[in-house]
């Protein structure tokens, strides 16, 4: 009898617990009751929120103002759908001006176990568009994490700047720093832990991480920041100017007037489609002025976010320090990669004439290169990055790439790393993810193998239908322990056998994954020779005075022989400059080697 009463109490408590663990996943929020879905991973299954509403939709009146609060909703909200994207170029038809809404992946039975770490993602290219294929985040939660991600505005609709409050600038960055707060106050209730809030940002989401800490307001917010092929001191991710995209676009509108506050009223009576269309104009009328995080120093000390230069302040060590990871990883999908492979399509002259006409001028433009020698700097970019290519098509394509990583990504990353060098307390790990071969199309995502590795194989499969094969599988637990590591210790190696030592200004360390045969040494002196290309020699270059103002007498003269001796004259002038220059650079080069070249470490 007793053998049978177990046995009757046994079953009812296994059919409740199989019960239970079939049905959503319920949360009780202050804004209302919300009700998930379960999604399944390569072995396992989490529960999921998708779509829960952080703020008020940003439409009609709110339209380029601050994030406010939503005001909840009746009944229950079912979160099992994502919300849509923000607003952006190429227009989608999922696309929607009310679009701040967040994600959140937890482990099952969250609620029976110690509260979780946090990784809030941000995303974001160039401040101006966003991945159209949704990152899941629930290979990840599966590593006892809760992963948030969070869609911002984006472009004008989140960077217009018109200087006064109501039209502030940052929009999409106060979005993110609503999204944070409201993590902060609520993600309790999902099995996460408020005071162990991560952020990890890839790209202009890498940037925002950094931007936020330098920030008072996020104080006691954050502990630690992972960035991934993204910094502020990128010339595509802070403005130096912060109203003249506005000012133009305004224009381009017809709303433009001296009165902010007007300019501001006729740009919210616009529909969202033709604001879209107009700044699809603005691109393709070639504007270089970019909407992009400002300094907001011109509002009153209250509504400041960004009140310094970001990069004086990391100089000074005027910011919130948090431990910080920070890599560099090579580009496997871009959505300028089909652009380019039709302009391959079409001849060697077509894409040659876009790289020298369109893709040269626009990264001297972001880098102020336009004062002194600006011709002679677009001739030693085309002979670096043109004429090496030696009229062949496909390789001219890989220099492209390569001019696009090495200019946006690999000299900002470590301009970046030289800032921190003499004012962070907290530590510093940095790493390098190498070409790992993988071989990618789309059209509507941006992505680098970093983020490959860490997000798992349903990132794959969605792109390219496949699943890791071994060798891939391997990198990426490999990979993934490490950023989990830094996530839950502040250290990617806590274990003293397999040390991944602090970048420091006595050691430049570099976690190096690779897997290629190349030597260190010929990698740290490659390494070294890109970086200092663009942060010494460019730099220096655009420094020297060029011949302008008063002209010798033999350019006014008529007789030919006289321009062409003086001419001559200026390119030996140019090259015997062009050489002292060089001979700095191979110094620092030489220098910098002797300092770094035991400091860099191989995984394999």
């Amino acid at each position: 009898m007793l053998i049978n009463v177990f046995v009757i109490l046994i079953f009812k408590l296994t059919f409740t617990v199989t019960q239970y663990s079939e049905r959503s996943p319920t949360v009780r929020l202050k804004q209302g009751i919300v009700t998930g879905i379960k999604v399944y991973g390569e072995k396992n299954r989490v529960d999921a929120f998708f779509g829960i509403p952080y703020a008020a939709p940003p439409i009609n009146n709110l339209r380029f103002t601050p994030p406010q609060k939503h005001p909840g909703w009746n009944g229950t909200l079912e979160a099992s759908n994502y919300g849509p994207p923000c607003l952006q170029i190429p227009i989608a038809n999922k696309q929607d001006e009310d679009c701040l809404y967040l994600n959140i992946w937890t482990p099952e039975y969250w609620h029976r176990y110690a509260p979780k770490p946090v990784v809030i993602f941000f995303e974001g290219i160039e401040f101006s568009r966003s991945n159209q294929m949704h990152i899941p985040g629930q290979e990840l939660a599966m590593e006892d994490v809760i992963v948030v991600t969070v869609n911002y505005r984006l472009n004008i609709f989140g960077f217009l700047c018109l200087g006064i409050p109501e039209a502030r600038g940052n929009l999409g960055l106060l979005d993110q720093y609503f999204a944070i707060l409201w993590v902060k106050q609520n993600i309790q209730h999902f099995g996460g832990n408020p005071e162990k809030i991560n952020l990890y940002g890839y790209s202009s989401g890498a940037a925002s991480a950094v931007l936020h800490i330098t920030s008072p307001r996020t104080a006691g917010l954050l502990q630690r920041i992972i960035l991934s092929s993204g910094s502020p001191t990128s010339p595509w991710h802070m403005s130096k100017n912060p109203f003249a995209a506005s000012k133009k676009f305004a224009s381009m509108l017809k709303c433009l007037n001296e009165e902010p506050k007007i300019v501001l009223k006729c740009m919210q009576s616009k529909s969202a489609s033709e604001i879209l269309k107009t700044y699809q104009d603005y691109l393709e009328l070639g504007n270089n002025e970019l909407f992009l995080p400002v300094v907001d120093d011109f509002l009153s000390e209250a509504d400041k976010y960004l009140p310094n230069d970001p990069t004086k302040s990391l100089k000074d060590g005027t910011y919130v320090q948090v431990a910080i990871m920070a890599g560099i990883s090579k580009v496997i999908v871009d959505f300028q990669h089909d652009k380019w492979a039709k302009l391959t399509a079409q001849g060697l002259l077509q894409l040659q004439q876009y790289i020298e006409k369109i893709k040269i001028p626009e990264i001297i433009t972001r880098y102020n290169f336009n004062n002194n020698n600006k011709e002679q700097i677009l001739e030693l970019l085309k002979w670096r990055y043109v004429t090496t290519s030696q009229s062949n098509t496909n390789l001219l394509l890989k220099q492209l790439i390569q001019l696009e990583f090495e200019s946006k990504i690999e000299a900002p990353h470590y301009s970046f790393l030289s800032l921190l060098e003499s004012s962070y307390i907290e530590p510093i790990y940095a790493y390098h993810l190498d070409d790992l071969g993988f071989s990618l199309n789309s059209s509507d995502a941006f992505l680098t193998s970093d983020m490959l590795l860490l997000f798992g194989p349903l990132v794959l499969n969605k792109i390219d239908r496949r699943h890791f094969n071994t060798r891939e599988s391997i990198l990426s637990r490999k990979f993934k322990g490490k950023i989990l590591n830094f996530i839950n210790f502040g250290n990617p190696s806590p274990k003293k056998e397999d040390n991944w030592k602090r970048y420091s200004p006595n050691d430049y360390y570099v976690e190096y994954f690779n897997e290629t045969n190349c030597k260190i040494d010929d990698e740290i002196i490659s390494r070294n020779r890109r970086i200092s290309f663009w942060t010494h020699l460019l730099p220096k270059l655009s420094q020297v005075k060029s011949y302008s103002g008063s002209h010798p007498k033999e350019l006014l003269s008529p007789d030919p022989a006289a321009n062409f001796k003086h001419a001559v004259y200026t390119l030996v002038g140019l090259l015997i400059a062009l050489l002292m220059l060089l001979a700095i650079c191979i110094f620092l080069l030489k220098k910098s080697y002797k300092e770094r070249e035991r400091h860099l470490h191989m995984v394999y």
